[in-house]
């Protein structure tokens, strides 16, 4: 922590023990720290290792999910049927056996033979913290439910906030990226039949819950900043701030790259000139 030297390294890319995979069309791998353990959860493998990197287990997963370890469960995303007989992307409380207890949200986002992908996604983040479960519920406005580990809701943090009309070029630059990504171009005829485009910006770009605190990054720009919105855990809002938000290179998804740790944000940014990547802090008390 002195001066972010690299320590070690473990793992690599590819299908066999100890490597990882990630799925170009399904979510971005995860890692995570509980309980003294790192979960890694890649393309239909939940792996894990000591925080010194020691490989301790590996198990098979249903591929499109991402694993999150709470307590005794597993928080992941699945799919569900619509009333409209179409398959929906959820976000459910599984059991240690990686069996579906409970759905918690139910997106909009549709999978399978007659998915229909709308633009920009609404963001369905689900978070665990000490003894509660967070939620963004994206296609209902800016709103986050909160639940206990046993799946019951406790309460909805509802807020008013006015979303950002999309400008009229995102979706040529949607467009633009089918056409000429390495996964999507073979299939760009079938693809663009299967887009739909928003007028707005979902108010909720992303969220995370740290030190007592829920912090939600919005569309909202301003100086080419991106929004926080800093909340208490029932949902008052304390304060706001602009930060730098950096989003995974070439991703049509904008995955943002950042960690909040003790009430400081950190990202990393590339360093074009030095050909290096920075460790960018801010102050977010």
């Amino acid at each position: 922590l002195k001066d972010f030297s690299l320590i070690k390294k473990f793992g690599k890319g590819g299908e066999g023990p100890q490597e990882f995979k990630a799925n170009p069309f399904g979510p971005p791998m995860i890692i995570y720290v509980y309980n003294k353990k790192l979960y890694v959860s890649s393309d239909a493998k939940l792996s894990t290792f000591s925080l010194d990197g020691q490989f301790i287990s590996e198990r098979k997963v249903p591929p499109f999910r991402a694993f999150i370890p709470v307590k005794d469960k597993f928080l992941a995303s699945g799919t569900a049927q619509g009333d409209d007989k179409k398959m929906y992307l959820n976000m459910g409380l599984y059991d240690k056996d990686l069996n579906l207890l409970k759905e918690l949200y139910r997106s909009d986002m549709s999978v399978g033979p007659n998915f229909k992908w709308i633009f920009p996604n609404t963001d369905f983040s689900s978070l665990p913290y000490r003894d509660r479960i967070y939620v963004v519920v994206g296609k209902s406005g800016f709103m986050i439910d909160v639940f206990d580990l046993q799946g019951k809701k406790l309460y909805t943090i509802n807020k008013k906030y006015s979303p950002l009309k999309v400008p009229g070029n995102y979706k040529n630059r949607v467009l633009k990226w089918f056409k000429n990504s390495p996964n999507f171009k073979q299939y760009y005829e079938f693809f663009i039949q299967r887009l739909d485009f928003r007028d707005k910006f979902p108010p909720i770009r992303t969220m995370m819950v740290e030190s007592d605190h829920i912090y939600v990054v919005t569309y909202k720009q301003k100086d080419d900043l991106s929004e926080v919105i800093i909340m208490d855990l029932k949902g008052k809002e304390l304060k706001r701030k602009y930060i730098g938000i950096v989003c995974i290179p070439g991703n049509l998804f904008e995955y943002p790259i950042f960690m909040i740790k003790n009430q400081q944000y950190f990202t990393l940014i590339e360093n074009d000139d030095e050909e290096v990547w920075e460790l960018h802090k801010v102050d977010l008390k």
